[in-house]
């Protein structure tokens, strides 16, 4: 600025009209820098961060669900640089409006992108930690299957044998208890693909809760006939057959889906229940310690082993239980104290 004062001097001396004018130009505009350079840091933080969260979403490795969701992606894509385009404008009110929804869309795409991974994991045979993050998907965003739905119908209008976006549309479904038109979305895709593991794992779940559990295991066998492995088909083969009572022919089948997978909790909440319904409360306790060891946050298993300790007279073990859970289970603390309350009082 100590430069420009000395050129205005010049001027004034020389009657230099337009080197004074030019000169003061550029000390206003300095001086409006000055004033305005920490509100620029902010509004450069603030696009800095949303930069960094569009390249965090580019860098997820979504396997098969990467493609289901190229889209979505676009779609924030174009809201995100409208809202960086509305910083740099200085109109904060719009930016923070278009920022909100532009957080709205991510939290969508990311439960969108944790389903699909699901069922990635489920296809490479690790159906514990698919289940798991299924679960954590419903958690990023609680309208998930509405928001499926939505999205799945816009997918297959545009591209309706779209296979994987027809396996979401049946999860989207069957949550609304849709359940024939569950089926029917799978029974699109077995025409064309009959050995297509995937879509015949959820025809079978559809089935199961459909109370069609005859129907529900003859599917799944067909699942397994053509993939042995498949340990999430040992897991739904052994529900349906727990639903008409034969206990030991599920428990078989739980112990092949932990051979398969020795990580899936459902694996071994569910043979619990099982031994359960035998009667054989200690070596149902096992399994319900297996399963909270796996995951320490799964409400079922305390409350199941509670009452299996409750029924042995284990009145404080059961308290210790319930206590473990109220650190883990965040969502279910007034029903864990509530027990906990009713166990005292007995004893």
């Amino acid at each position: 600025m100590r430069i420009q004062l000395q050129k205005i001097s010049q001027g004034l001396t020389q009657q230099d009209y337009k080197q004074i004018k030019d000169n003061l130009q550029i000390i206003k505009e300095c001086h409006q820098f000055q004033n305005n350079q920490e509100e620029i840091m902010k509004q450069n933080q603030i696009g800095n961060q949303l930069i960094s969260i569009k390249r965090m979403i580019q860098a997820l490795d979504l396997d098969k669900g990467q493609e289901q969701i190229k889209n979505i992606k676009q779609y924030d894509q174009i809201t995100l640089e409208q809202g960086i385009e509305l910083l740099n404008q200085k109109k904060w009110q719009e930016a923070n409006e278009k920022i909100n929804q532009y957080l709205k869309l991510l939290e969508k795409q990311q439960s969108f992108a944790t389903l699909f991974q699901s069922m990635t994991l489920i296809e490479m045979n690790q159906s514990g930690k698919g289940i798991k993050m299924r679960e954590q998907a419903k958690k990023i965003n609680n309208n998930l299957y509405k928001d499926l739905l939505d999205y799945s119908n816009i997918e297959l209008t545009n591209n309706p044998q779209n296979t994987f976006v027809l396996i979401a549309k049946s999860y989207a479904l069957n949550e609304e208890m849709k359940y024939q038109s569950a089926i029917e979305q799978c029974e699109k895709i077995l025409i064309e693909e009959p050995q297509h593991l995937h879509a015949l794992y959820r025809k079978s779940f559809s089935l199961q809760d459909l109370n069609q559990h005859a129907q529900a295991v003859q599917c799944i066998e067909k699942a397994l006939s053509y993939n042995l492995k498949y340990s999430i088909g040992y897991i739904l083969q052994g529900y349906s057959l727990k639903s008409v009572g034969k206990q030991k022919e599920a428990i078989n089948c739980y112990d092949k889906a932990i051979q398969l997978d020795p990580n899936d909790t459902q694996a071994y909440f569910n043979k619990g229940n099982s031994l359960d319904d035998l009667g054989k409360y200690t070596d149902a306790i096992l399994c319900y310690d297996k399963a909270i060891q796996l995951d320490p946050n799964d409400a079922s298993a305390y409350i199941n082993k509670g009452y299996l300790l409750k029924q042995l007279n284990k009145y404080q073990q059961a308290i210790d239980n319930y206590q473990q859970a109220l650190f883990y289970c965040k969502l279910e603390q007034n029903k864990f104290r509530q027990l906990i309350k009713e166990l005292k009082n007995m004893k």
